[in-house]
């Protein structure tokens, strides 16, 4: 039994956990061609429209366990290691910054005219045409025999190392166009001016790191290096606001720290030129970091050393290229432990800072300084918890920081972190006498007590809520593991169960009371929540393995739990927290889908697909329990679906309404999503799915084509479409 609450819009629902869902039969001698997604579900549904043959594939593995046993010509399903770029496409000639920048940054500094509504529509017959094209027989043992090679993986080659892709390289000035998108608000001004003898340091560093594998003739002018460290700033200040703006001076700044924040403004363009140029340097920051630390170990205490690795893993972790995201998942763990050996994870690591009413300008100017220094490892601390949760949820991994060892206060609020100067910071904080220092909660805190959330004070609000999910999160794993270990259990204590549903309750019960909390925080942080309820729910591990990702064997161990998983009503709350974590996802603004929200939504969309396999699987079952090639059927009348009789379609990526309610506690109904444009799919229509999951990623990226998208966007959109497009 399981309850279900406002969350969906109903309360308090109580159903039998095999409760099924009304499926209907097929015959296996009707035409293969599906459904397009762009087909007008205001008409009566035919039911025959659907009863499109499964892929080989998993038609191979669809069917009893008994009856099982891989096939030798089926088509195995895309990996990600199949579509995600190896390298980052460089031409064979030239050098990283042979081309003039000058232009790039004219052009795409002036605030563009993003038209989001201007999308194109969908071809009706894309999902078809896709799998025409995609007609090749490999066995399944070789499709498996790759799946071993590479799922997820990276596999170096012998002599490959950080610059092996980059040597002499050409960069062509045509492709300096204006960014589509604009790089970075223009609203904040730092002080700071990167001047001649900075840029010459920056220059000297990147030859001595780069050595001689790589050739550069030619260095950006200080002026465009000083707006393209200023871009890498306010870049992490649109979030959670971690480097901080005011007391950051170039001239002072380490130069491993300097580069970083060239790459990271590099690729804030939507200029592949500068985005590529910005990859390269991200190497060169990582190397020069490596080698800093080796030099002098002191150094891994410092704190621009910290915030610069900080920077590449971030960059690195989610960018697209396989090679790179594996370094910087493996490179996660230093980072972890030099601050938790620092004891910045510790309450005990901070003291209070705060100004006198008569100090003096100069000792103003010193305290907050002192301020902003312990501010800055606080926000940091909470940045790479953030982190490492998305490698986590995105990654399908365990996490490296516990919730519980963050006893370190919250970060104070915006306004007075982003006070301009000491004396702007100094009345900021006595306009908030009360609020300040009296109490200052942590994350371990508010898990223990979310009621503290009511009563947060002048701490960052938006980014306690999301330190917040993000140990909420870091439960939710905890709560899939315990799962898989009582589902593996043959003979487990009655008194575990218990425990597990205990927890799941109190689990999403957190979650959906946080609904009130989330006014005021991005779109990013609304996908997150809904993608936990979702998690909640379902295995995602075991959607991706259904899908292929770990070869034929596991993808038909794994279908035989959705299958059961599918006729309960958990199956339906997670269809619908995944359809709703679409929405939330097309909330967010353009060109802002990226890192771990792509991955998020990725799995989202998966697991809307794996359930509309599932009711595919149920309603052929109907009509032949075993279904044969080419064998011919005759319709079982009684059971069939006519047009007459046709179930009202439920739209899941709307707000909760009377018929999402009946068809969460009933079943009834058939499910269905819009596509960007507007135009609707039902659930059942597996390719229509996966082509509503590859138009809403493309549809953040207005006016480019699938070519320019960024790597890691065009990636998941290409597997999505070569998963769609199986035959």
């Amino acid at each position: 039994m399981q309850s279900f609450g406002d969350g969906t819009g109903a309360e308090d629902w109580t159903v039998p956990a095999n409760e099924p869902i009304q499926q209907a039969p097929a015959f296996d001698n009707l035409s293969p061609d599906l459904v397009p997604p762009t087909a007008d579900l205001s008409q009566n549904w035919d039911y025959l429209d659907f009863d499109a043959r499964f892929p080989s594939f998993f038609e191979s593995i669809m069917v009893p366990s008994s009856d099982w046993v891989g096939v030798g010509e089926a088509q195995m399903p895309p990996d990600m290691s199949t579509v995600i770029s190896e390298g980052e496409g460089w031409p064979a000639t030239g050098d990283i910054f042979g081309f003039d920048f000058s232009m790039a940054f004219e052009e795409s500094l002036s605030v563009p005219a993003n038209n989001c509504s201007g999308i194109a529509s969908k071809d009706s017959e894309n999902a078809a045409d896709t799998g025409k094209e995609n007609s090749s027989k490999d066995s399944a043992h070789e499709r498996h025999h790759i799946y071993l090679k590479s799922p997820w993986l990276w596999n170096p080659k012998s002599n490959s190392h950080a610059f092996s892709e980059h040597n002499q390289i050409q960069v062509d000035q045509i492709d300096s166009a204006a960014s589509p998108h604009q790089p970075h608000a223009l609203t904040l001004l730092i002080p700071d001016e990167l001047s001649i003898s900075t840029r010459d340091r920056m220059f000297r560093l990147v030859v001595t790191t780069a050595d001689s594998r790589i050739s550069v003739p030619t260095f950006p002018s200080a002026e465009i290096l000083d707006s393209l460290v200023k871009t890498g700033i306010t870049k992490r200040i649109e979030t959670d606001a971690w480097l901080h703006p005011y007391t950051f001076s170039s001239e002072n700044a380490r130069s491993e720290l300097l580069i970083a924040l060239v790459a990271a403004g590099c690729v804030c363009f939507g200029v592949p030129t500068v985005n590529r140029t910005g990859l390269v340097l991200l190497e060169i920051a990582r190397v020069a970091l490596n080698k800093l630390i080796e030099d002098d170990n002191s150094t891994i205490r410092d704190l621009q050393y910290l915030q610069a690795s900080m920077i590449w893993l971030d960059v690195c972790g989610f960018c697209g290229y396989k090679r790179k995201m594996e370094i910087a998942e493996s490179n996660l763990q230093p980072l972890v432990t030099a601050l938790r050996r620092f004891g910045k994870f510790d309450r005990v690591a901070y003291e209070d800072v705060v100004p006198g009413p008569d100090d003096d300008a100069e000792t103003v100017e010193a305290v907050w300084r002192r301020w902003v220094d312990q501010e800055s490892y606080k926000r940091l601390v909470y940045h790479l918890f953030e982190h490492d949760m998305m490698m986590t949820m995105a990654k399908h991994r365990q996490p490296l920081i516990s919730y519980a060892e963050l006893s370190l206060p919250l970060p104070a609020s915006r306004d007075l972190w982003l006070a301009s100067s000491a004396e702007a910071w100094r009345r900021v904080y006595f306009d908030h006498p009360k609020d300040i220092g009296d109490f200052s909660p942590s994350v371990k805190l508010l898990l223990a007590d979310d009621k503290l959330l009511s009563c947060l004070g002048c701490v960052d609000q938006g980014l306690a809520i999301s330190a917040y999910l993000n140990g909420i999160s870091a439960q939710v794993w905890e709560y899939n593991q315990q799962s898989a270990l009582m589902d593996e259990s043959i003979d487990h204590d009655p008194s575990y169960g218990l425990w597990i549903q205990s927890r799941h309750q109190l689990l999403y019960q957190k979650l959906k009371s946080l609904h009130g909390n989330l006014e005021r925080v991005p779109a990013p942080v609304h996908l997150m929540h809904e993608f936990l309820m979702m998690n909640l729910h379902v295995d995602v591990d075991t959607v991706m393995r259904f899908a292929g990702k770990t070869g034929e064997a596991e993808a038909h161990r794994a279908y035989q739990v959705l299958q059961l998983w599918s006729k309960q009503k958990s199956a339906r709350i997670a269809i619908w927290h995944a359809s709703q974590a679409l929405r939330k996802a097309k909330d967010i603004p353009p060109f802002q889908i990226r890192g771990a929200d792509a991955f998020i939504t990725h799995h989202a969309v998966m697991v809307l697909w794996s359930y509309g396999m599932m009711l595919r699987d149920s309603a052929r079952r109907t009509g032949m329990n075993t279904p044969v090639r080419g064998q011919s059927q005759a319709p079982f009348p009684k059971q069939g679906i006519s047009r007459s009789t046709a179930e009202p379609t439920v739209y899941l990526d709307e707000t909760s309404n009377s018929q999402t309610e009946t068809f969460l506690y009933k079943g009834i109904g058939r499910p269905a999503l819009h596509f960007p444009d507007g135009q609707c799919c039902e659930v059942r229509n597996v390719a229509g799915i996966l082509a509503v999951g590859s138009s809403l990623m493309e549809a953040n990226c207005p006016g480019e084509t699938r070519d320019r998208l960024p790597q890691m966007i065009k990636s998941l959109c290409n597997l999505m479409d070569e998963l769609g497009g199986l035959k």
